[in-house]
């Protein structure tokens, strides 16, 4: 889904792509957006007809919100983009892989 030239993604695209039924995913959805205090432009609550001609609720989330959300439904997907990410701080900062993982975390 595109609004205003943003690249968005809907939780019943996420369902699809993933298998996994629509109300647990806008379930996870909500509780992703709730925990990371979203902006209201990074998660527009709308409604789609379903195949019944109902109208159902859904989430339009930016690419951050999408991300967050499928990595915590892949292991091996969350393990790749938080080691690549740590690839990327120690290429640019040496100094990093000599940080306390608590520090690392704040």
């Amino acid at each position: 889904m595109n609004m205003t030239n943003t690249v968005t993604m809907t939780t019943v695209e996420i369902a699809e792509l993933t298998g996994k039924r629509h109300d647990n995913v806008l379930r996870d959805a909500r509780a992703v957006v709730s925990q990371v205090n979203a902006l209201k432009s990074e998660a527009i609550e709308t409604v789609y007809t379903d195949g019944r001609s109902r109208e159902k609720p859904m989430l339009v989330l930016d690419k951050h919100l999408t991300f967050t959300l499928i990595t915590g439904y892949d292991t091996g997907l969350r393990y790749n983009v938080v080691g690549r990410w740590i690839e990327l701080e120690q290429a640019a900062n040496p100094a990093f892989a000599a940080q306390a993982i608590t520090e690392t975390l704040k």
